[in-house]
C-alpha cells in the first residue's frame, strides 16, 4: 500500500506539532483525502466530547480543505524555489459557507496556521503568501484568536448564532488573552460574567465597557 504522505504530516502535526514532510508532493489522491477525512472526524469527535452546549455537526468538506491548505503551506514553506501563480486560487475556500460547524472543523488544522505565518514572516516578509493565509485566517477567525489581526471587521454572525461556538471562542479569548476581541461587544459582558469574582487575578486586563457596567 502507498504511503499516505498527507495523512502522516497531518497526524504528526495535531499529536506533536511537528511537520514531517518525506518530499515536495503537491498533489493528493482522492483515497489520500477520504483516509485523511476519517482521521480528522475521529479527532473532532473526540474534542467534541468537551464542547458545552450541543456541538455542530463534523463538516468534512470544510475539515479536507483546511487540511489541504496546511499541508501545501508546509510544502510551499520547505520546498517552494520560485513564486506559484494564483496563490489565492490554491487556498480559496468560496465553496464552503462559514457555519459553527465549519468552523470548528477547520481549526482542526487550521489552528496551526497563525505560527506558520510567524515562520513565513521570518523567513521573507513580503513573501505574497503571507497576505493569502491572513485572508484565510481573517474568514475562519476561530483558528486565528492568538494571531494579531484587525478585529472589528470580522464577521461574527456564526459565532453569534451558536452557543456551543461562542463559548468556545470565549475560552480562547481569555486563554489567548486577546483584548482586542474581548472589547467587542458580542463577547465582552459574557467574559466578564465568566471570569466573576477570579476577573483582576486571572486577567488583570481585561476591562468591562463602559456601556456594560
Amino acid at each position: 500500500m502507498q504511503e499516505n504522505y498527507f495523512l502522516n504530516m497531518l497526524k504528526s502535526l495535531r499529536e506533536s506539532e511537528e511537520v514531517i514532510l518525506y518530499q515536495n508532493i503537491l498533489k493528493i489522491s482522492a483515497e489520500e483525502k477520504k483516509m485523511t477525512t476519517d482521521f480528522l472526524q475521529e479527532a473532532y469527535t473526540k474534542e467534541e466530547l468537551n464542547y458545552p452546549n450541543k456541538a455542530p455537526e463534523f463538516d468534512a468538506l470544510a475539515a479536507i480543505w483546511a487540511a489541504e491548505v496546511v499541508y501545501l503551506t508546509a510544502q510551499l514553506i520547505l520546498y517552494r524555489k520560485d513564486e506559484i501563480e494564483a496563490l489565492a486560487e490554491l487556498f480559496k475556500s468560496d465553496h464552503i459557507p462559514v457555519t459553527a460547524s465549519s468552523m470548528l472543523s477547520t481549526d482542526l488544522c487550521l489552528r496551526f496556521v497563525p505560527d506558520m505565518l510567524i515562520e513565513l514572516k521570518m523567513i521573507d516578509p513580503e513573501d505574497q503568501l503571507i497576505e493569502v493565509l491572513e485572508g484565510i485566517m481573517k474568514k475562519w477567525h476561530y483558528s486565528a484568536i492568538n494571531y494579531q489581526q484587525e478585529v472589528n471587521d470580522l464577521n461574527l454572525d456564526a459565532i453569534a448564532a451558536n452557543q456551543c461556538l461562542k463559548q468556545l471562542y470565549l475560552n480562547r479569548i481569555v486563554l489567548k488573552r486577546n483584548i482586542k476581541l474581548a472589547e467587542l461587544d458580542l463577547f465582552n459582558q459574557a467574559i466578564h460574567g465568566n471570569l466573576g469574582i477570579y476577573q483582576k487575578e486571572y486577567w488583570p486586563d481585561f476591562k468591562l465597557n463602559e456601556k456594560n457596567e
